[in-house]
């Protein structure tokens, strides 16, 4: 269909559809007839007539279109046919009050006598019904016209012409008398236009508003991810450089997207095979007491599949393992059966940050792995970022992934299922689902509805806790320390075979060492955390004391419970390692995740030499350090240091053992400053620029510096924040100069590098492409700076210190978002979770307050625009 065709059809449809809205709108309306004359009264006949003539004028534009062509075309059509319905209903509805009308059969529309009438006659949900129909049709028709546009300009040599220049360019074609089409041509010009200057900013708020009010999984219900597809840009078209799929599968991931995956260490050699077992008996003719999870793979139905058991029992390792292993993707291939098989897992990690606990973050993490496997589902599943890129361009910034979207998109995903893939996700640890304002019983709840609901095949891991034994109870399941005892022993014996001063101990005293190994399996009671930690202890013991007394006493001492081991294993690290014991499991404990071997090095180490990170690996030297002082509590895991198990930080954090831990450290440390620190001195080290790229230096900014050390100011003392504060002011001071001479390096983010983003765009979900980006209610391009944003956190240190050596920052500029209006109005990455607490309230205040006693300067502009032009614009 030709562009001219397919506005004029559209505008068809916009036509009977705005007829109908009003016709139905529930606040006054004057009537406006197709020629344009008023009247405050109208006949019944007349509106019938009305309706015939709008009809009349969509049918001759469908009679003259030729067949549907593309998938776009077949939208327009169904579209068409939804709106003639849709104008039935409503010649249904008029006929309805002309026979119970008596009179004249006029309409008193300043009255809505029209909407009045017809409640007395249709049930109020009829009504609704429709005017939800009618306003579904205007948004779709809209974009279905964009994408005819977009289609139509790849068939030809108008290609590479901007958008918006094509429609103006049909728009002079259109017939002049067509008032409609005309019009809605010219709205779709200016909603699309790529244009980065000021007064068509709202034009691209406008059509992010548009995009994101549109009810996609009703779109793609309906017209199928094919009219999404007519729309892809050519292969190089990108979003400052980088590929359209590429931006969108970028805003799905975060950093710790893989952390708690690859941190599970690997099955032990020869263990877990048992999973990918047929035989409903063991070796011994014994019935196995799970169900067969081979069958259960191969099987079509809507059952679960439950992995559970007590803590440290080794869930975890075999779900990695079950994932990993070549075995899996048979057994799938089988189930899927002629479909391709697609999977996805997620590995819930309670220590971590807050998306790896979180139904966001299992959302972000499956979509990324489906869509990452299938990037020819991008277009369809997230629609809305899709189309605003390949509509906008890079000349805007699309909104932060909501739940509301993320779950939209996701139902789209499933919605495929069956059709053009079959899916099958493994969600591990659901015990470790943290959300304040959400029970478990939510992420049941889900999880079972994308089960039932779309067919999905789904295995899951939990602790026992009542909650998961109650929804899970009559799935199939395994319980890990009823299967994994002859794990357990295969570990203990090799391990202990493979010491030599164990093996030098045995061959002397046989039955002695025999019966240390056989009580050790025994006590496991299967939780392999357990004998883990064990073994490693006791066989470290063996290095320096080679006596089977003493390993046997040792053992003895251990008690059988996991806290309890843990606060054995503390009080067997000597007295003069504790000082830095200490200070790693603070670090562990206090961060939103996991640090390098060389930023803990240097947050632990007394007066540390950065340089010598330049020439040689530290992560050799960090694990030692780690076995030495943690005895196995911490790890070292691809280069970053994490607890062993979420109960070592659960450990570590309760109150008693907090305390003890806390008073081994100097009265100096402190772990979100030292942290801080520690980040700064290893940017001596290493090339800023790229780890400005890489995520690493906004990540320190975000997760350590906005959200660190404004946590620290809201839980430290009076007297903690006055001891800390030089340091503090130092390492901000630090973090300011580092981002400049990044700009002074890459002159790409300056002075863009301070720049305010439109769009309802966060600080964190900007960090990559400009380090600080307020959030404004209305579209404003203005410069903020580092001081500017410090305020906005409420730091008043730092800022009184800066405004006291600098005066000069307090003049407000054209241009630029002024320090007092950073603390009075902006927002920042950490607000949301913030704004009920009295300290960042009052540090804001307390800036807001300095500021107006010691600056001498008037204020005439407002967010870097002047009061008088903001007022006349419109803007607040």
């Amino acid at each position: 269909m030709d562009p001219i065709t397919a506005l004029q059809t559209a505008s068809a449809i916009i036509g009977i559809v705005d007829f109908g809205t009003r016709l139905l709108s529930a606040t006054t309306e004057i009537y406006q007839s197709a020629s344009g004359h008023t009247a405050r009264d109208v006949g019944l006949l007349t509106l019938s007539d009305e309706l015939k003539t709008l009809g009349k004028q969509l049918q001759d534009r469908l009679q003259a279109a030729p067949s549907a062509a593309s998938a776009s075309d077949s939208t327009l059509q169904s579209l068409s046919v939804r709106c003639i319905e849709a104008s039935n209903r409503l010649h249904a509805a008029i006929r309805d009050l002309q026979a119970n009308r008596s009179g004249n059969g006029r309409i008193s529309t300043t009255a809505n006598s029209f909407a009045s009438a017809l409640k007395a006659l249709w049930k109020q949900g009829e009504i609704e019904s429709l005017k939800e129909e009618l306003a579904e049709i205007r948004s779709q028709i809209t974009f279905a016209a964009i994408i005819s546009v977009l289609s139509e300009s790849k068939q030809d040599d108008q290609r590479h012409m901007e958008l918006k220049d094509r429609l103006d360019q049909i728009t002079k074609k259109l017939d002049s008398r067509d008032d409609i089409a005309r019009h809605f041509a010219e709205e779709l010009a200016q909603v699309t236009a790529r244009n980065d200057s000021s007064h068509l900013i709202h034009r691209h708020r406008d059509l992010v508003d548009f995009l994101w009010g549109m009810d996609w999984k009703s779109w793609v219900a309906r017209y199928g991810k094919n009219m999404l597809s007519d729309s892809q840009p050519a292969p190089h078209t990108h979003i400052n450089g980088v590929p359209i799929p590429m931006k969108i599968l970028g805003s799905l991931s975060f950093r710790e997207i893989n952390s708690r995956k690859v941190a599970i260490p690997e099955a032990y050699a020869s263990t877990c095979s048992w999973i990918f077992q047929h035989s409903e008996a063991d070796e011994n003719s014994e019935k196995l007491e799970w169900s067969s999870f081979p069958t259960w793979l191969k099987q079509r139905d809507e059952k679960l599949y439950w992995i559970t058991g007590k803590l440290g029992s080794g869930k975890s390792t075999l779900m990695k393992y079950i994932i990993d292993h070549p075995e899996l993707q048979t057994y799938l291939n089988e189930y899927a059966g002629d479909l391709p098989c697609l999977q996805a897992n997620f590995f819930f990690w309670n220590p971590g940050s807050e998306m790896e606990t979180s139904q966001e973050g299992l959302l972000h993490t499956l979509l990324h792995q489906c869509l990452e496997a299938r990037p020819e589902l991008i277009p369809a599943v997230a629609p809305r970022r899709w189309a605003l890129y390949t509509l906008v361009g890079g000349q805007t910034v699309a909104p932060d992934w909501t739940w509301k979207e993320l779950k939209e998109s996701f139902d789209i995903l499933c919605s495929f299922h069956g059709k053009d893939f079959r899916l099958a996700l493994f969600i591990d640890g659901l015990d470790e689902f943290r959300d304040s304002e959400k029970s478990p019983d939510v992420l049941i709840n889900w999880i079972r509805d994308t089960a039932t609901k779309y067919g999905i095949k789904i295995c899951v891991s939990s602790r026992p806790w009542s909650v998961f034994s109650d929804a899970f109870k009559r799935e199939p399941s395994l319980t890990m320390q009823d299967l994994s005892r002859r794990d357990i022993e295969h570990f203990v014996r090799t391990e202990f075979d493979n010491s030599d001063a164990f093996q030098e101990l045995k061959e002397v005293f046989h039955d002695d060492a025999t019966s240390i190994i056989e009580e050790i399996i025994e006590r496991a009671q299967g939780v392999f955390l357990w004998v883990n930690l064990v073994v490693r202890n006791l066989l470290s013991t063996l290095v320096d004391n080679p006596s089977l007394a003493d390993l046997r006493r040792k053992l003895s001492e251990i008690p059988d419970d996991i806290i309890g081991l843990y606060n054995a294993i503390w009080r067997s690290i000597p007295a003069e390692r504790r000082c830095r014991s200490s200070k790693i499991l603070q670090i562990c404990a206090d961060s939103w995740s996991n640090y390098s071997a060389e930023v803990v090095w240097l947050a632990t180490e007394d007066n540390p030499n950065p340089q010598v990170l330049a020439n040689a690996r530290i992560h050799s030297v960090m694990k030692r350090i780690l076995d030495g002082h943690t005895r196995g509590i911490c790890e070292l895991v691809r280069g970053d240091v994490r607890f062993l198990h979420r109960s070592a930080a659960d450990w570590v954090k309760a109150d008693l053992t907090k305390a003890e831990i806390c008073s081994k450290a100097p009265p100096d440390f402190e772990p979100k400053l030292n942290l801080l620190e520690a980040c700064l001195q290893y940017q001596m080290v290493i090339d800023a620029s790229n780890v400005l790229e890489g995520s690493g230096l906004s990540w320190y900014i975000g997760e350590i510096l906005f959200e660190g050390i404004t946590e620290l100011y809201r839980t430290a003392t009076a007297d903690r924040m006055s001891q800390l504060s030089v340091r503090l002011i130092q390492a901000m001071e630090n973090v300011g100069n580092l981002g400049h001479n990044v700009a002074e390096q890459d002159h790409t983010y300056r002075p863009q590098f301070w720049q305010a983003e439109p769009h309802g765009s966060t600080a964190r979900g900007c960090l990559n492409t400009s380090w600080f980006a307020p959030h404004f209610r209305k579209s404003v391009w203005a410069e903020n700076c580092f001081v500017g944003s410090a305020a906005s956190a409420g730091f008043i240190d730092y800022v009184r210190k800066k405004l006291q050596d600098n005066p000069s920052l307090l003049i407000p500029n054209e241009g630029k978002i002024s320090i007092l209006e950073n603390a009075m109005f902006i927002e920042y990455s950490g607000e949301s979770s913030l704004l009920g607490h009295n300290s960042y309230l009052k540090g804001r205040l307390e800036i807001i307050q300095f500021i107006l006693e010691t600056s001498p300067y008037r204020y005439e502009t407002v967010l870097g625009q002047p009061i008088d032009g903001k007022v006349a614009s419109g803007g607040a």
